[in-house]
């Protein structure tokens, strides 16, 4: 088990942080990175943020919600802190995700991803990824990789470039 209980990961990506936001928050952009899940989002302190399964994952036997979220804070197009809890893992508590966007000049977001996983380390590995994507080890850095690479060309990552 991985002892980064506090996990941060940056990139940058050319889009403005309301693209970037829409992306994080809205279907018609999370079905296309990450694992693909469209998400429900009620975007106010105590609303519920879900990341919703695919017919893949659905074929592996998972229900219909892949994560099961709460908005804790946010601040549009800025911050979205979440509380934060997988599916596959029903006995773990809930970890804090924080998404924040910095928009510079030109429209260039930094996007910082924090995920505290403390309150559930057995989540500390597969978080980080690094593994083979094919394997489900891609975790946040396939899931960054894929929203930059969505928003810098609109195409998916795991799509074929032309």
């Amino acid at each position: 088990m991985s002892d980064n209980l506090v996990q941060v990961y940056s990139v940058y990506i050319n889009a403005p942080a309301q693209k970037v936001w829409d992306a994080i928050t809205q279907s018609e952009y999370t079905t296309r990175w990450g694992y693909g899940g469209a998400v429900e989002a009620d975007l106010r302190p105590g609303g519920v943020f879900r990341n919703l399964t695919t017919d893949e994952m659905k074929q592996m036997g998972m229900g219909d919600i892949a994560v099961d979220g709460h908005v804790v804070e946010l601040d549009p197009p800025k911050r979205l802190v979440l509380d934060w809890k997988p599916s596959w893992y029903p006995d773990a508590a809930p970890t804090r995700l924080t998404w924040e966007l910095i928009q510079f000049e030109g429209g260039l977001t930094r996007v910082v991803l924090t995920h505290d996983v403390t309150a559930a380390p057995q989540l500390a590995a597969e978080v980080a990824g690094g593994g083979e994507p094919a394997q489900g080890g891609g975790g946040w850095l396939w899931s960054l990789s894929g929203l930059k690479t969505l928003l810098e060309t609109g195409r998916s990552m795991d799509e074929p470039a032309a």
